[in-house]
């Protein structure tokens, strides 16, 4: 499934929640749910170990910080931002010091020759 279809139904889902909460209370489930996105763009994730990763997580979602979001959560991950062209160099530059670079879902990548 493509991220259009996938965001296209979270948008979905969330619309169909909003019209479950009665009218007088919507403009408070909208202000939240923007407090949640302004708060997971202002501070920075935990480490993967701490006590308010599961918080953490459960705000990004609320605040729809998901798929290609820039501040979605992605746990004792950290991104190195370099220009495309240059991409196959930087991950060689980083196994070559002995850093495991990882896929999307957080394993090890085969090394490729």
């Amino acid at each position: 499934m493509n991220t259009t279809a996938k965001l296209g139904g979270i948008g979905a889902i969330f619309a169909l929640l909003l019209t479950e909460v009665p009218e007088q209370y919507t403009l408070y489930v909208a202000l939240f749910i923007i407090a949640c996105g302004v708060v997971t763009a202002l501070v920075p994730p935990p480490n993967a170990g701490s006590k308010w990763a599961v918080a953490y997580q459960l705000i990004t979602t609320i605040g729809l910080n998901i798929g290609w979001a820039e501040n979605h959560f992605k746990p004792g991950q950290s991104g190195v931002r370099v220009p495309l062209p240059d991409k196959p160099a930087a991950k060689q530059a980083v196994a070559a010091a002995g850093i495991p670079v990882l896929d999307r879902k957080g394993k090890p990548e085969t090394p490729t020759s």
